[in-house]
């Protein structure tokens, strides 16, 4: 009886080992409101390895870090911290060198640093929200010296500057409600960074763009030969048929929307339609938030890959430059001449967008919105582009 229990022990003990070695492993390292969330619980999809302490500041968080967090090898760690140091009054030098003292350790164990700015405050607290946004803007910086990502996970949850009252019940601390937003933001970001070799398994793909292919699929034609995959520049396009004179076009855009993340929805929003063409514009938010130019890169060779072995032609459009921000727009050219390089070597057909619609300065002023996203004239020089083309080119459409 007891060969019989440990057996059965030993096959459960290395079928839970086995499931979570199957899932990408991410580290935490939080306290204050990133401790308020269950993130084995939020994040199943991951192995999910917690080392943040609410009665800590990051500064205090270094001890037994390898017990607590990195013999389990996470590919990145999770880094939120900011608000009690603020409320504690520890001077910004102290915090940031405690970002970088933590950042350092993840660093040399090969576990990718992922920083979170600090949600604002609600209004009542002017004080504060100008400490917050003071150490949002260090943080930043130095996110950028080192080469690592720095998200803002505010979105949906602040109303201009400030924290939303509806996701808070004391104007600092989030409610379920707001936790619940909070965490979806940090997933998606995540599920836009896995390293190449940990895709995660299609069901728990097609849960997290479940709404998203939603939408897409109950606003698209009936019958659908072309597809638009994309971001928000894409998304805000809305209905492409006129645009293109057509009645067959999918717009398959959402707006935020990282390259691992198109690869969620790819299947089910692209390739299950079986189109003629797919046009790809993707890449800028990867750059916004930090992603790795290989990462992108490597996510755009999957998504050609993939529509390939779907019987359908890509078109790769190159990453649209920004107005007036000539670091961003460097790291926007070099991936934009590796993607038209590799297309070149593979018969790819390519699209540069930005000629007509770009200066010196980058996107032209009276092209873009906000500096990033185009105004109706923007998309009139585009949508010409792709008509261009569809016309001249051997696509039988």
């Amino acid at each position: 009886m007891k060969h019989t229990l440990f057996f059965i022990g030993l096959f459960f003990g290395l079928l839970a080992a086995a499931d979570c070695c199957a899932r990408p492993v991410v580290g935490f390292i939080t306290n204050g409101e990133g401790c308020n969330v269950d993130w084995r619980k939020e994040l199943p999809e991951y192995d999910v390895a917690d080392a943040g302490d609410k009665n800590f500041l990051l500064s205090q968080q270094s001890w037994n870090l390898d017990e607590r967090l990195l013999n389990r090898r996470p590919d990145f760690c999770v880094i939120y911290s900011g608000l009690p140091e603020i409320l504690l009054g520890q001077p910004l030098p102290r915090t940031l060198e405690a970002f970088r003292a933590i950042c350092e350790r993840l660093d040399a164990a090969g576990a990718r640093p992922v920083i979170l700015l600090t949600l604002p405050a609600s209004g009542e607290h002017p004080y504060l929200n100008g400490c917050i946004a003071r150490l949002n803007e260090s943080l930043k910086a130095f996110a950028a010296s080192r080469d690592y990502v720095c998200f803002d996970p505010s979105a949906g949850l602040a109303d201009g500057p400030y924290l939303s009252a509806e996701y808070t019940g004391d104007g600092l601390m989030l409610n379920e409600v707001g936790r619940t937003r909070f965490a979806a933001n940090v997933r998606n970001l995540l599920g836009g960074m896995l390293p190449p070799g940990k895709n995660l398994p299609d069901a728990v793909c097609t849960n997290l763009a479940s709404e998203v292919i939603r939408r897409i699929l109950a606003e698209s034609p009936a019958k659908v030969r072309i597809v638009l995959l994309g971001d928000s520049l894409t998304a805000n396009g809305k209905d492409w048929n006129p645009r293109l004179g057509r009645t067959d076009v999918r717009n398959a855009g959402q707006g935020g929307y990282l390259t691992g993340q198109m690869l969620w929805m790819l299947d089910t929003c692209v390739v299950a339609a079986r189109p003629e063409i797919c046009f790809v514009l993707a890449g800028v938010n990867d750059l916004f938030n930090g992603i790795p130019s290989e990462t992108i890169f490597t996510n755009q060779r999957q998504i050609v890959t993939r529509l390939i072995a779907g019987g359908i032609r890509p078109v790769v459009q190159s990453v649209l430059l920004v107005h007036d921000n000539a670091a961003l727009n460097a790291r926007i050219g070099a991936l934009n001449a590796r993607l038209r390089e590799w297309c070149a070597a593979n018969g790819i057909d390519w699209l540069d967008l930005n000629p007509g619609l770009t200066d010196a300065d980058g996107l032209k002023r009276e092209y873009t919105t906000d500096g990033t996203h185009l105004t109706e004239k923007g998309y009139a020089i585009w949508s010409g582009r792709l008509r261009h083309y569809l016309d001249n080119r051997n696509t039988n459409l």
